[in-house]
């Protein structure tokens, strides 16, 4: 099992569930959170529009699902293929050692 972490734009979150609900895949959360990278955040106008700030962190959406092994890559590959070129955003992999289903006390892909 995996564990596939996508931070998106807040604009980008049906997309990407549209994508997991494509490829069969039931559960995610998602998160609002801020954050900073390689890319500078936009000045905002503030005050009636008399003067602008330029925010340290960018709100964006954490977006997290658990999928089986196997469908790793097709869910990536349609992930990038929707949204590379048009935003801004990061896809993280990890791996999971194990799941458990709290009320049907099932483990493993079962779980998820």
């Amino acid at each position: 099992m995996k564990k596939i972490e996508i931070i998106v734009p807040d604009r980008q979150l049906d997309t990407v569930s549209g994508i997991l609900k494509d490829n069969n895949i039931g559960g995610m959360n998602h998160y609002r959170v801020q954050g900073k990278g390689n890319i500078k955040a936009e000045p905002v106008s503030v005050g009636r529009g008399t003067m602008q700030y330029t925010p340290e962190f960018i709100p964006r959406t954490k977006i997290e699902t658990i999928v089986k092994d196997e469908l790793v890559e097709t869910i990536v590959k349609s992930l990038l293929d929707s949204l590379s070129n048009k935003i801004g955003g990061k896809i993280f992999i990890t791996d999971v050692q194990e799941a458990i289903d709290i009320r049907t006390k099932s483990r493993g892909d079962s779980a998820i």
